[in-house]
């Protein structure tokens, strides 16, 4: 029975170690001042030591528990500069190189957005760190350092994005208000484009060349839009606002693009070469989008949503390979984007 109480003992200190470890980082020395304190409290000085509040443990012991904690949590037992911290549930365990090669050609891409950039930049730094600390474990030392060469020059290579790109550039600050508001549903006071605004905000909406605050306007229950980068000097107040079911995910569904007219359309169009069908049949033109083979070989695409100007746009790209059908509202704004079109160039 002694025996047995003095297991749960090392069982509680065992545990007691790794939720300090979860917390900040140890040296070992921090270590075996840690476990010092716990045998003291928990009873378990040698009874041959003179001064009990005196007791250190031997670093056979600091060892010992290490080396259990990192038999546990091989991935997740992170060692700095011979300081150690435990990240639980932080990262995935089944990390390795190619997803870390594929968040450097995110970050590539997100050239045109320097504050998103400088996050995935940091998520990348943390996530290297993992998985060559995971390298570095699993694999003897030559091996191992082979293979985070290859992982370094595999990406650092030259990635080249054409056509133009609209820089997005916001203050973080304004954001972190904006997401606190979001959350706890409180309004929000700013100045926009040199107007005191009061709103009810809603989420954030990412525009190919914008982000956007999506908010009722106070005493207003439709939804505007407001250019994030425009927002100067937010304050979170604390009114609280019904947000009235509003979901960010169900109102991006139903638009094409970032102009709304607020108004959700029964959108068809047609598609007659059978080359320009097998690539159209690739993409994801909207979530509600439905693909309808025709008796003479066209195919009809439909779907449910509004913005139709960013549709009109976006369809003069296909050089007419995709036909607007209907509604008569998406016909008459592609015909007149088209004649503007002509018109901008009759006078050259």
């Amino acid at each position: 029975m002694p025996e047995s109480r003095n297991n749960y003992k090392k069982a509680d200190i065992h545990l007691e170690l790794i939720n300090e470890l979860r917390k900040r980082y140890m040296t070992r020395a921090d270590i075996r001042d840690f476990l010092s304190s716990r045998y003291i409290i928990y009873g378990k000085v040698p009874s041959k030591c003179s001064n009990v509040f005196d007791y250190k443990v031997c670093e056979k012991t600091v060892k010992r528990e290490l080396d259990s904690i990192e038999e546990k949590y091989p991935d997740q037992l992170d060692c700095i500069r011979g300081a150690y911290k435990l990240d639980l549930n932080d990262f995935p365990d089944n990390l390795d190189e190619t997803e870390v090669q594929a968040l450097e050609i995110a970050i590539q891409k997100m050239s045109n957005n320097k504050n998103a950039q400088n996050l995935l930049k940091n998520l990348k730094a943390k996530l290297t760190t993992k998985l060559y600390n995971k390298i570095n474990r699993i694999e003897q030392k030559t091996v191992a350092m082979r293979k985070i060469n290859e992982i370094d020059q595999k990406q650092d290579v030259n990635f080249a994005f054409i056509g133009p790109q609209h820089i997005i550039d916001f203050d973080m600050n304004v954001k972190s208000v904006l997401d606190s508001a979001i959350i706890n549903l409180h309004k929000v006071e700013f100045t926009y484009k040199n107007n005191k605004k009061i709103v009810q905000p809603l989420g954030i909406l990412y525009g190919p060349n914008n982000v956007y605050l999506i908010a009722y306007p106070e005493d207003d229950a439709t939804p505007w839009h407001y250019i994030l980068s425009d927002i100067k000097n937010a304050i979170e107040t604390n009114n609280s606002f019904d947000p009235k079911d509003f979901s960010i995910q169900k109102y991006a569904n139903s638009m094409f693009g970032i102009y709304d007219e607020g108004k959700i359309y029964d959108v068809e169009w047609l598609v007659k070469k059978p080359e320009v069908i097998e690539i159209v049949k690739q993409y994801n033109f909207h979530s509600t989008q439905e693909f309808h083979p025709n008796d003479d070989g066209s195919l009809k695409i439909t779907m449910q949503t509004g913005g139709l100007r960013a549709m009109s746009i976006y369809l003069t790209q296909w050089r007419g390979d995709i036909i607007p059908v209907k509604p008569k509202e998406l016909l008459d704004e592609y015909c007149d984007l088209l004649k503007l079109c002509e018109n901008s160039v009759k006078d050259l």
